[in-house]
């Protein structure tokens, strides 16, 4: 059976994803964002949401596409992160428990320090850096204490041909020079916004189609890579689609001071995900392609 989708969120990246596929695969989908209500002021979400989730037709899923991403300035935002990603889904749950509703929600690669040395897998303890994967971890306890039965999807490095991330950054900096400084003592697994859209899809499907326990599940593309790694690819692919070449200059975390901590390689184990809802990795190129040819187009 085809999911409705009750999607909050819609000028996001997985958000702006999820319609579009949605549209072109002829899916009943209702986006609920501002001035509908807003995650920040949270007393504006139930009286919104209550009527909406009643009225919603047997085998609807609930999607949670909306957050605080802003990982440097959460840390000078600390309450308003908080209130976004952690208040602001547990009152969401709640509501899909009142309801009966299924809850996939998305969260982070963050909320793990990097320490462990190898892929985290969903059952890995969890001990976040900064404020960014404090709030979302604290999001996600949310949502598991709801009742509410839910996937949390983990993801990372998030990109798309739209909205503000680090394949369009670089892309606008080496259309103004030549030299590109880039991390490369921080790895993690990028994910194509598109590719988390068609992950969430499959998985609502199959929350209407049968009854399955809540879980925490792991999404992200195919190939874990530093940031400079990232930026090499980058720019290889933009130069083959006709931009001029760029020279990425790796350098160490310690030379680009940010507000914020990041983990050192926050690489993630997808295979349960694969297990349980039989979705494979995305290869990484592939979605970096299209999303670079979306940007230059």
């Amino acid at each position: 059976m085809t999911a409705e989708i009750i999607l909050l969120g819609r000028s996001g990246q997985v958000a702006t994803a999820i319609a579009a596929l949605a549209a072109t695969s002829g899916r009943t989908i209702r986006q609920l964002a501002r001035p509908d209500f807003d995650f920040a002021k949270p007393d504006s979400i139930a009286p919104v949401l209550e009527p909406v989730l009643a009225a919603a037709t047997p085998g609807s899923v609930v999607v949670n596409a909306t957050a605080y991403t802003d990982v440097n300035r959460a840390e000078v935002e600390p309450e308003l992160a908080h209130t976004i990603n952690a208040l602001a889904p547990g009152i969401l749950a709640g509501q899909c428990e009142q309801a009966v509703l299924p809850l996939i929600h998305l969260s982070t690669d963050y909320v793990h320090d990097g320490t462990k040395g190898e892929p985290y897998v969903e059952t890995d303890p969890c001990n976040p850096l900064g404020v960014y994967g404090r709030t979302k971890l604290a999001g996600d306890e949310a949502v598991q204490g709801s009742g509410a039965r839910h996937v949390i999807l983990r993801t990372a490095a998030v990109y798309s041909a739209t909205g503000k991330n680090f394949v369009r950054t670089m892309l606008e900096l080496g259309r103004r020079q030549d030299r590109v400084q880039v991390v490369s003592d921080q790895r993690t697994n990028p994910t194509a916004a598109a590719d988390i859209a068609v992950a969430i899809l499959a998985i609502a499907d199959q929350l209407t189609s049968q009854t399955s326990d809540s879980g925490l599940f792991h999404f992200c593309g195919d190939a874990a890579a530093s940031w400079a790694d990232f930026a090499t690819e980058i720019f290889d692919i933009a130069a083959g689609l006709g931009e001029r070449p760029v020279q990425v200059e790796r350098i160490a975390a310690k030379d680009f001071p940010s507000p914020a901590r990041r983990p050192a390689c926050s690489v993630l184990d997808c295979g349960a995900i694969a297990d349980r809802f039989s979705i494979p990795q995305p290869d990484h190129r592939e979605a970096l392609v299209r999303a670079i040819t979306g940007i230059l187009a």
